[in-house]
This record gives structure tokens, C-alpha cells and sequence, in this order.
């Protein structure tokens, strides 16, 4: 009767235990459900609700996409296969939407996605001979650009911070992102980036938290430095007059982490700046007091 007793105890033990683990998970589900859905303000029911969800699902030749999933652990794009990571109670990814994207409307997963025309406009910028030379020596523009993609290579698998994005620099929008470029009236692709033109100096700031994966002076670009935001996004940072992190440092947002200058292929002060979703750049207006949970209002 003694041992009847005693394995009856144990057993209601464990049983207790065990209900209150599942109470625990369920209220660790719960929570996330919560944190996770005030990411997205009133679009929270809608976002929430959805197995997958584009976000936006209106967007344009040089932008990105944030995709949320319920439980999906990949997604293809364009050739290519984006892993789902996990967040809160969902999975996400972005998907960069490159300048050569089809016009039109695309399948991603049962959703659709719907690709608009966006005019460009033009910028001619003059250079002398001696910048005009430095484009042609493909070796060391080559050798730099193993080093970017390496350090683009791995990323942190979770958002570094859910806060907005911060513009990095205040200064003179003296090249939108996009424009059709002509170097000494030769075409020369598409600006895929924003150039802020300040002072010489002027303190740039982290535009939020992250790791620094690459600060050094490259070729081309100048003082660079390359920012691990998590969940494959990097901002970039160029033409610096003085670093002012290394490579390996974790900053915050709005830490100063250089110098605006006119190191490498320069024709004045100012600060090169843009986003790239592993090693594709993206529109970094889409960042800028904003966050990808707030795509979702777009």
C-alpha cells in the first residue's frame, strides 16, 4: 500500500511538472504573440493572421520586400532561395527587388507580388583623368570586392534592433538613389545609393545597431565601413575622412562611427551611403525612420 502511495505522489509530481511547463510555453507563445503584433501597429490583425505575408506587396525595381511567414522555412526569388528565420512567433526574410526585375505581377508562395515602373532621372558628374584611371584597375577593385562579399557573407540570423532606422548624416541630397549615371558622358549604370554632401568631418552615425563586419580603406570607395543589421542586412558607409570603429565592434544606433570625406573615387565631401540584402543593394528610403515592421502601412 506504501508503494501505491508513493508512485500515486510521484505521479501527480510529474503530471504537475508537466502542467505547468505547458502553462509556461503557453504563456511564452502568448507573449511573443503580443511583442511581435505591436511591431505592426493597426496592421497587426491582418499581418498576424496571414501564412504569408508580402510586405509590401507593391513595390519597384531597386527596392526590397519583407516577407513573413507562419511556418515556411524557405522562399525562392529570382533564381534564388531566401531562408526563413525565425522571429517572436513567425519567420522572415527580405527579398531585394534588383533594378533589372521584370515589370509585372509574380507568385511568392500564394501571395502576389506586383513589380511598378519608376522613372530615374539622370546625373552627369566630370572626373579627372587620374579618377577616370582608377576605374580601370580591376585588379584592386576585384581583390576589394572579395573582401565586401566575404564580409557580407554571414549575417546575424535575428534583427539586431526592431527601432527605426536613423539617416546617418544631415546634408544636401546631392545624388538620389537610382539615378541613370554618366561619368565624362559615358553611361556608367544605375546610382545605387544616396550621396548626403556635408563638410568635411561632420560626424556620421550608425544608422542602428549592429555589428561591424568589414572598416578599412578600400580602393574605390574610400574609408567603408560595411554594418551587420541581422537577418542578412548590411548598411554601408563610404568615402570616410577617418574611421572610427574597427572590424569586430558592436555599435548602437546613432553611435558615431566616422568622418564625412572624399577618400577614393571622390569629387567632393560626402557620404555614400545605402542598404544591400546580402549582396544586392537595396533602396535605403525605405529605412529611414522606419522600420521593415511598418512596410506593412505602405
Amino acid at each position: 500500500m506504501d508503494l501505491l502511495f508513493s508512485l500515486m505522489m510521484i505521479w501527480n509530481s510529474l503530471y504537475g511538472a508537466a502542467d505547468n511547463q505547458a502553462k509556461a510555453d503557453a504563456l511564452k507563445i502568448e507573449l511573443m504573440l503580443q511583442s511581435e503584433a505591436a511591431l505592426y501597429a493597426d496592421k497587426a490583425d491582418f499581418v498576424m493572421k496571414s501564412d504569408v505575408v508580402l510586405l509590401p506587396n507593391v513595390t519597384y525595381p531597386g527596392d526590397a520586400i519583407f516577407v513573413r511567414s507562419k511556418t515556411r522555412d524557405e522562399i525562392k526569388w529570382q533564381g534564388k532561395t531566401y531562408p526563413l528565420l525565425p522571429f517572436d512567433s513567425g519567420f522572415y526574410t527580405y527579398l531585394p527587388i534588383s533594378m533589372n526585375t521584370k515589370l509585372g505581377k509574380f507568385t511568392i508562395d500564394g501571395q502576389t507580388l506586383q513589380v511598378r515602373a519608376k522613372t530615374f532621372e539622370t546625373d552627369r558628374i566630370t572626373v579627372t583623368s587620374e579618377q577616370e584611371a582608377m576605374r580601370q584597375d580591376t585588379e584592386r577593385i576585384n581583390a576589394d570586392q572579395k573582401k565586401i562579399n566575404l564580409a557580407r557573407s554571414k549575417s546575424n540570423p535575428v534583427f539586431s534592433s526592431t527601432e527605426p532606422f536613423v539617416i546617418p548624416v544631415q546634408g544636401r541630397l546631392s545624388t538620389a538613389y537610382g539615378y541613370t549615371r554618366y561619368v565624362n558622358g559615358k553611361f556608367d549604370g544605375s546610382h545605387l545609393a544616396v550621396d548626403l554632401a556635408a563638410p568635411a568631418g561632420t560626424p556620421i552615425k550608425a544608422t542602428n545597431d549592429g555589428k561591424v563586419v568589414l572598416a578599412e580603406m578600400l580602393y574605390l570607395t574610400g574609408n567603408s565601413i560595411y554594418i551587420d543589421h541581422g537577418m542578412n542586412l548590411f548598411s554601408q558607409y563610404a568615402h570616410l575622412s577617418k574611421l572610427m570603429v574597427k572590424t569586430g565592434d558592436v555599435v548602437k544606433r546613432g553611435d558615431i562611427i566616422g568622418l564625412v570625406g572624399t577618400t577614393g573615387f571622390s569629387t567632393g565631401p560626402h557620404l555614400h551611403f545605402t542598404f544591400w540584402v546580402g549582396n544586392s543593394p537595396v533602396n535605403p528610403n525605405l529605412f529611414f525612420d522606419s522600420t521593415p515592421f511598418q512596410w506593412a502601412s505602405k
